[in-house]
């Protein structure tokens, strides 16, 4: 194998006769390195630019369910900002082949420099820790959350380091998927508590991945040490982890990140903040330049310091002495595209799972890690919570599952959504448990400009999810998705047109979707009466707007109101009753209606000339959740179903809307922010646990678990 001219420290392979030529418009030059995914490439497109083209394995072009995922996470991918990170350009398929490609990135993985130049200064050491944080901000910004963050992945190029594989999490994890059930993508010493316990993803398994990261370039050692599978994970849920050389307020940043609970880790720009003073642009660039002052020394073809000096024990009792580092199963020079096998395996005869392994020993619960005395100005203080609201997913609930449940597993790997504005509140204590990790459904939005103009998919969204799963598609503007009560079987939606909305109906697979009416206003919400054979709207009726009821299979709805007052928004509950909202008296306050018997009077049951909007009935019937306040300062409010009790959830200073129940009426979910990019979030019935649900980059909205 000959040494080609590429990126600094790359060593390249020749093209084999098994290795394409050309991908797409691509011209492929050399081989960069191998893995479970599939191979990279160093091309180039016809601007002569150079990139790195990861093109998957046959066997997973072939599946079509892979190849959707797949196509959905590059379209994610792309939208990360390319500031710290290794920008996704495009993708596609070719003659059988699916592909990704990204910038091509000049520099040694992190991996690389530390095994060849041992440990990093203290200006490269705070120049990885800021960018590696800035990176997983534009990460999970964009609604991800990179699942594999380690020092190969990690490039230390000229400008600073770049975060790379970021894009693939859902692809991985159908890939680990072909040759596991219940796989765990990732690599040992990386992987979360909760990742090991399969619980839910959030952006938190990265902030503990680069506190690994952090520990390892600091002191070339993992802070949990080196070992088996069942070491490693014993040590991540047990044992607090052994920092080293760590120069304080960088080690106290570091100890956050590393906690056990999630919920109590800080956020990636929280990160930021202590790290540099502003989560910007600028702020980042201004500390890399002070920091980054020389390139990193580029790979030479010697035994590295870390295969020629010995290893020092560590005092800690929990860690074990550092064998000398097995040889690398992939070209130097490029993270791979896979997972790392554990250190004991790294052979390089295969890159997919590692062979299943019993349940590793559990050493018996050891104290929490002692909170560290603070860091820097503006960060996360240990023992205490910020006072902004974190954004990104948190882990919901601690499953009491042993690591058993990663026997005859992989290691896992994933992504998400990041924080939401600075919401400046103190957070109530949380009560025990978390929301529900059921599906919920949710309008994807496919194209921007909402909600002036509508592109718009309805859909399903799983907690621990980087995007929601689509489950109609089309050209049309679908919003408002309610599914049906009892059997929960079917899907009701309304088809938004510029001047009518029509009512549809369509199994819960998306399939078999058919118009119930054309007679909605645009963008009037649809809602099922108790025994699932009818849909409550607002309509026309002359120049009034009216509330009607159409049973489904039936042409003609029936008129429930007749009165010249603006109303909307009618929401059926399981008692009989429709709440809705009206401007009657004058102020936009709530009111029921029994549709049974339409002509008797309605009971109002706002009465403080607030705004009331999106009112939403509990399962039980016995309470309403509802927006209480114009744009821009919206809140969730609860009330009881005379209308008693009132009071408020959520306490953000910015606009919270479309409230919905969960189905054991403990928690309600609610869209928060700018209309045009909307955040899902949840919160408990009580105002606690208020956190975010979903991809906050407002690719979706409207949603619901009923």
């Amino acid at each position: 194998m000959e040494s080609r001219p590429g990126r600094v420290g790359a060593v390249l392979g020749e093209l084999s006769a098994d290795d394409p030529t050309r991908v797409g418009p691509y011209r492929i030059e050399a081989k960069i390195g191998e893995g479970g995914m599939g191979a990279v490439y160093l091309g180039r497109g016809q601007d002569e630019r150079p990139v790195a083209v990861k093109v998957v394995r046959p066997e997973l072009a072939g599946d079509r369910a892979f190849l959707a995922r797949f196509n959905d996470e590059c379209r994610n991918a792309e939208r990360v900002a390319s500031f710290c990170t290794a920008q996704v350009l495009d993708h596609g398929q070719d003659l059988g082949l699916a592909y990704m490609v990204t910038e091509y990135i000049e520099g040694p993985s992190l991996l690389e420099h530390i095994r060849e130049n041992g440990t990093l200064s203290p200006g490269l050491l705070h120049g990885v820790a800021v960018g590696v944080a800035a990176a997983l901000v534009a990460i999970h910004s964009a609604g991800l959350v990179h699942r594999d963050l380690k020092p190969s992945n990690v490039l230390l190029s000229i400008s600073g380091p770049r975060v790379i594989d970021f894009g693939i999490a859902r692809a991985l994890d159908m890939a680990a998927s072909h040759t596991a059930t219940g796989a765990v993508v990732g690599t040992p010493g990386y992987i979360a508590p909760e990742q090991i316990l399969t619980q839910q993803v959030t952006p938190a398994i990265d902030v503990f991945a680069w506190g690994c990261l952090v520990a390892y370039a600091a002191n070339g050692r993992n802070p949990f040490g080196q070992g088996s599978l069942q070491v490693m994970v014993g040590r991540a849920l047990h044992a607090d982890p052994e920092l080293g050389d760590l120069p304080e307020p960088l080690a106290g940043l570091v100890r956050a990140a590393l906690r056990k609970d999630p919920e109590s880790r800080p956020t990636s720009r929280d990160l930021l903040l202590s790290l540099v003073g502003g989560a910007n642009e600028a702020a980042v660039t201004t500390t890399l330049g002070e920091s980054w002052t020389s390139e990193p020394p580029t790979r030479v073809n010697t035994p590295s310091p870390a295969e020629t000096r010995p290893i020092p024990e560590v005092a800690q009792g929990n860690a074990h002495p550092q064998p000398p580092p097995q040889p690398q199963h992939r070209r130097p020079g490029y993270a791979e595209w896979s997972t790392e096998p554990v250190a004991e395996n790294a052979t390089g005869a295969s890159y997919g799972p590692p062979s299943p392994v019993p349940p590793p020993p559990m050493p018996p619960p050891g104290p929490v890690p002692s909170p560290s005395p603070g860091f820097a100005p503006g960060g996360v203080q240990d023992g205490q919570r910020r006072a902004t609201r974190r954004k990104g997913f948190l882990v919901t609930g601690a499953a009491l599952a042993t690591a058993a449940l990663l026997a005859g597993g992989t290691y896992l790997v994933a992504r998400l959504g990041d924080d939401s504005g600075g919401r400046e509140q103190a957070r109530p204590p949380a009560t025990p448990g978390g929301p529900p990790k059921e599906p919920m459904l949710v309008r994807i939005d496919t194209g921007t400009g909402w909600p002036q103009k509508c592109h718009a998919d309805i859909g399903t969204y799983t907690p621990g999810q980087a995007a929601p799963v689509p489950i109609l598609r089309g050209d049309t503007c679908d919003i408002l998705p309610e599914r049906s009560p009892a059997d929960r079987n079917k899907v009701a939606f309304t088809r938004r047109f510029a001047d009518h909305g029509e009512a549809w109906v369509m199994n819960a697979d998306g399939s078999g979707a058919r118009m119930v009416t054309d007679r909605l206003i645009p963008g009037s919400r649809v809602t099922w009466s108790p025994d699932g054979t009818q849909l409550a709207f607002t309509g026309r009726e002359g120049r009034a707007l009216q509330l009607f009821a159409i049973t489904i299979g039936e042409r003609e709805p029936r008129r429930l109101t007749d009165d010249p007052a603006l109303k909307d928004d009618p929401m059926w509950s399981v008692t009989g009753k429709i709440v809705f909202w009206s401007r009657r008296d004058g102020a936009q306050q709530l009111y029921t209606l029994d549709p049974r018997n339409p002509d008797a009077p309605w009971t109002k049951l706002t009465r403080d000339e607030v705004t009331a909007n999106d009112p939403e009935w509990s399962p039980d019937g016995t309470k309403i959740a509802y927006t209480r306040g114009d744009r821009p300062n919206g809140d969730i409010w609860v009330i009881n179903a005379d209308g008693s009790g009132a009071r408020r959830v959520t306490s953000g200073d910015g606009h919270e809307m479309d409230p919905a129940w969960s189905r054991d009426g403990k928690w309600i979910c609610y869209v928060s922010g700018p209309v045009e990019t909307p955040s899902v979030r949840t919160i408990r019935v009580d105002g606690t646990g208020d956190r975010p649900f979903g991809p906050t980059n407002g690719t979706i909205g409207h949603p619901t678990w009923s």
